[in-house]
């Protein structure tokens, strides 16, 4: 019995290390493709062809004009860094872009025929337009009971002072939860089809063939005593590539350190502000949506939300860096196992001498199941294994202990 859960534990490590490769290699093309960036231009374009119809009409270069007030707003100085795009924006501030894109002097450049367009949209006024109308009925109804006799003259004030919004608020206050709420699953669905993709591209090119490997493990008690034994750097070696949370900390804190060096009053206050609240650090994009909501005079005068990015960002580069070198580890620490992963023979015949020893590999009925089943196993991803090899390695003590009991009896 043991060593059916040691065999299943090494085949765990195996799998766990192999799709953390492939997890870091998602999260490199994630952050030098700026998917989260993407995503944010492409939802922000849905939303401004869901707030207005003429926003779908094309410029010369091909794109709609909501395609392309979509790409400046995520490029604009007020909520990008220099040269990428903003990952995150909150209401107010897409409202306030959205007002200087289409001012005499915007902060950034624009087309023409799209700045018309958003200029009269922001122009255009919405009589009794949500929450001001029901605003508006509430102090129609204080200033009637306290005025008595002056109903009609303080109707009238209040209407003209409430009852219109400006229709750009107005529909972005309509669509604007309903369109970005779907964003993070649609990147999460993105990122998903990615892993997916270079799971079946990294087997069927290496011809991984799982069963191969199972047969070694179960075959070699050293091998399976040397897989099993890396059970805990395995899960360890996973958490640090899952883990984004300490990114938003580790920004963070070099902020306050940039600002408590310069030992300034402003820096001080700055720090201070800093501390007093509770930012939620769950991922840099949480904490940058937490700026956006909760604006501080001395935090935006000072630009620190924009400081915090540049942190994030080079944060995040260094993750990056950090899961290139956590490839190289896993890769070493499987070759020092001596297990065959990517096979040199099939049924006597060299795999990669040529490409029609390659292709002549895929005839072999047994070795063709088991690449299409490291196929599967690979697509499930790196958090499935890591789940897996946790359960399996909680299990073992149990299990050990029972036959150790039955033995003894």
């Amino acid at each position: 019995m043991l060593q059916q859960i040691d065999s299943a534990i090494a085949f765990s490590v195996v799998m766990l290390m192999l799709s953390l490769i492939i997890t870091a290699i998602v999260q490199v093309i994630t952050a030098l493709a700026d998917l989260r960036g993407r995503n944010l231009a492409s939802g922000l374009g849905n939303l401004l062809q869901q707030m207005e119809p003429q926003f779908r009409a094309k410029l010369p270069d091909g794109s709609t004009i909501a395609q392309h007030i979509a790409d400046v707003v995520v490029r604009h100085p007020a909520i990008a860094h220099a040269g990428t795009r903003a990952k995150v924006v909150s209401q107010s501030e897409l409202v306030s872009v959205l007002r200087d894109l289409c001012s005499a002097t915007p902060a950034t450049t624009i087309d023409q025929a799209a700045k018309e367009k958003l200029r009269q949209l922001v122009e255009a006024r919405v009589p009794g337009g949500g929450e001001s109308a029901a605003v508006a009925q509430a102090v129609l109804q204080q200033l009637d009971a306290n005025l008595p006799g002056q109903e009609a003259q303080i109707r009238t004030a209040v209407n003209a002072a409430f009852t219109t919004v400006s229709k750009l608020e107005y529909e972005v206050g309509q669509w604007f939860d309903t369109v970005m709420n779907r964003l993070s699953d649609i990147f999460t669905r993105t990122t998903r089809v990615i892993t997916v993709a270079i799971s079946l591209v990294f087997a069927l090119l290496l011809q991984i063939d799982s069963g191969q490997i199972l047969r070694q493990i179960v075959g070699n008690p050293e091998l399976r005593a040397r897989l099993t034994a890396m059970t805990d750097p395995a899960l360890s070696q996973a958490s640090k590539i899952f883990d984004n949370a300490d990114r938003a900390k580790e920004a963070l804190a070099d902020v306050k350190k940039n600002h408590r060096d310069k030992n300034t009053d402003p820096d001080k206050q700055i720090v201070a502000e800093l501390e007093k609240d509770s930012i939620d650090l769950s991922s840099c994009v949480a904490a940058d949506l937490w700026f956006a909501e909760n604006p501080k005079p001395i935090l935006t005068a000072n630009a620190v939300p924009q400081e915090f990015r540049t942190a994030c960002q080079n944060r995040t580069l260094q993750a990056v860096r950090d899961d290139y070198e956590g490839i190289a580890e896993i890769q070493a620490n499987l070759k020092q196992t001596d297990l065959s992963i990517i096979p040199a023979e099939v049924g006597g015949h060299p795999v990669f001498d040529t490409i029609a020893d390659w292709w002549a590999s895929w005839f072999a009925k047994r070795h063709l199941a088991g690449v299409l089943a490291s196929m599967v196993f690979l697509s499930l991803g790196a958090p499935f294994w890591f789940n897996a090899l946790r359960q399996l390695a909680n299990l073992k003590p149990a299990i050990a202990g029972k036959v150790g009991g039955a033995q003894a009896s």
